[in-house]
């Protein structure tokens, strides 16, 4: 059979062209892939190890992070993974280290990022971080620490000695700046032994060593000596121990729970309000906020009530007579 039609020759013809161009088209589509692929591994930085090595960044010619690490694979400039990294951070401008410590290690040169994790140690020259897992920005002097945190230092006006546990931390070690939380637990102890020691717990805790304070909030407990505090929020001034100052405030739902060994006994004391305020040097606690105290079968109320450490003595002000009463019975030595 024969076509004459020259009109069905050149559909024909048509036909196969553009189907052999759609067939061309498709394997080029899948080889332009592969190609971009093979194009960008080739482009790629390689890793490169090395064992027991020091390394050094350095930023404007000076010497600003070094370490030694049994093993570091490095990606060109970008990054570097290190094993049991060991190295100093230089604050060039106030003449401070900041030494680590971890399992592991990565650096991100431009981000200026170190991340440890495992057994981390970071230690400034006032103070002791620990945790499972940090990061520390360099540029913003931040350490993010989480899981088992542990914090240990000196307040360098009071010289008490810190520390605290919790699950999360925020701290900035050259602006003495702190934050802890989750399950915030620790004790602060003055630097004479015979004044004791003050223990406490929180679901968060800030510390500002530039003003000796620290705040907690969050069902708050303090303990000291004889006697156990909880509140909503407390404020807590270092300094002021031995001065005739607040040492420490407490606020939201207040109470105080207080063992006292009578000529009768011992006996318990409580006492509730919505504020309280305490010092150090003179040991009472001043309670305003609709105060009571609640002693045996005896209440007290009043506008203002003072309480004093290890006796039985209760001053009451009364904002509508004025009067004050007290129960001066001390304790048996």
């Amino acid at each position: 059979m024969k076509i004459r039609d020259p009109k069905s020759i050149i559909i024909i013809l048509a036909f196969v062209a553009i189907n052999g161009f759609i067939v061309a088209a498709s394997f080029l589509e899948e080889e332009g892939p592969l190609d971009a692929n093979k194009v960008a591994k080739s482009m790629a930085p390689e890793f490169t190890e090395i064992e027991k090595l020091d390394y050094f960044h350095l930023k404007e010619g000076v010497p600003q992070m070094s370490l030694a690490a049994d093993k570091m694979r490095s990606q060109g400039e970008e990054m570097a993974e290190f094993d049991f990294p060991k190295g100093v951070y230089n604050y060039q401008a106030k003449n401070k280290t900041l030494r680590y410590s971890a399992d592991f290690g990565l650096y991100k040169k431009q981000k200026e990022l170190l991340t440890l994790d495992g057994k981390v140690e970071v230690l400034s020259d006032e103070a002791q971080y620990f945790a499972d897992k940090v990061k520390y920005y360099f540029k913003k002097d931040l350490i993010v620490g989480t899981g088992n945190v542990k914090f240990f230092g000196d307040d360098l006006k009071s010289k008490d000695h810190v520390e605290i546990t919790s699950l999360q931390m925020r701290a900035n070690p050259q602006s003495q700046l702190s934050t802890f939380k989750g399950n915030v637990k620790g004790f602060m102890a003055r630097k004479k032994k015979y004044e004791g020691r003050l223990t406490f717990a929180s679901q968060e805790l800030q510390m500002d060593g530039n003003k000796s304070l620290a705040e907690l909030r969050g069902d708050v407990m303090m303990k000291r000596e004889g006697y156990l505090i909880t509140s909503g929020k407390a404020d807590i001034f270092l300094e002021n121990y031995n001065k005739s100052l607040k040492y420490f405030v407490l606020n939201d739902d207040v109470k105080v729970t207080e063992r006292l060994e009578t000529p009768e006994g011992v006996t318990e004391r409580k006492a509730y309000a919505e504020r309280l305020e305490g010092f150090g040097r003179e040991e009472k606690m001043v309670l305003s906020g609709a105060p009571r105290v609640e002693m045996g079968k005896d209440v007290i109320k009043g506008y203002r009530i003072t309480i004093r450490e290890n006796t039985e003595l209760v001053e009451v002000d009364d904002a509508m007579s004025d009067m004050q009463i007290k129960r001066d019975k001390k304790l048996k030595e």
